[in-house]
């Protein structure tokens, strides 16, 4: 006989895990971002950080219609927006990112690859991407982040072994936050209809994304930024607290 209260725990459990950084961050999350995100500072500039924050009308065009074409052209403005020159990356939506589920409880899809090459660095999406364009500007932010991190030399994977995080805290840098942090976690059908399951994508996930999203307001002088009304609840709540707690 099955324990309801018993199922319910573990269900809260795997959710608080799948919502908490998916590696160490070394001296904890609230020092790392700060260092982490004085380094981004340091190495691209105070400007950057200093850019209006990118809200989903300014990157998504109305009647997107999820097609390659339409996909292709959100990558551009993420890139501009990321400073990679045109042609920088190579883009293919060839990635095979299909669903599958690590148990019963959890989805986890390959949705993204930064891939170097000697005729030119290339970044691989999952074809179905193209649907979801609040993920699509997220996962392709991540992977244009090693662009700028690996593919520039300024990192390298032996001395950052943080480096995945590294990356996901790149696009809160350079304003794409809302997107990272909105597509972090979320509930998917199982594919017996029955329910739903988890995903939760990057390396951050919503707690760091909360914590980096406060200190990159606190940066830019926002007490209360007006762009946390575009966050999903619990990140904007999230926003909230850490936010009260760097300004105590």
């Amino acid at each position: 006989m099955r324990n309801p209260i018993g199922m319910i725990r573990r269900s809260q459990q795997l959710r608080s895990q799948l919502k908490a950084p998916r590696e160490r961050l070394p001296g904890g999350s609230r020092r790392w971002i700060r260092t982490s995100m004085d380094w981004l500072v340091a190495e691209f500039g105070r400007e950057v950080l200093l850019r209006p924050i990118a809200l989903p009308a300014d990157l998504i065009p109305a009647g997107y219609d999820g097609s390659v074409a339409a996909a292709t052209e959100l990558c551009d403005r993420v890139a501009e927006r990321m400073d990679l020159r045109p042609g920088q990356c190579g883009l293919s939506f060839e990635l095979n990112g299909v669903r599958r589920s690590v148990n019963s409880m959890v989805v986890k899809e390959q949705s993204g690859r930064w891939i170097r090459g000697n005729g030119g660095n290339q970044i691989q999406l999952a074809p179905a991407l193209t649907a979801d364009p609040v993920a699509l500007i997220a996962i392709y932010a991540h992977e244009a982040g090693h662009e700028l991190l690996l593919g520039s030399g300024r990192i390298s994977l032996a001395r950052r072994p943080d480096h995945e995080s590294l990356t996901d805290l790149i696009t809160v840098f350079y304003g794409l936050g809302i997107f990272t942090a909105n597509a972090a976690y979320e509930r998917r059908p199982r594919p017996n209809g029955r329910g739903k399951q988890p995903l939760a994508r990057g390396y951050l996930r919503e707690a760091a994304l909360a914590e980096a999203l406060a200190h990159y307001a606190k940066l830019r002088g926002e007490r209360h930024p007006e762009w946390d009304r575009y966050l999903d609840p619990p990140v904007r709540r999230g926003l909230h607290n850490q936010l009260a707690i760097l300004h105590r």
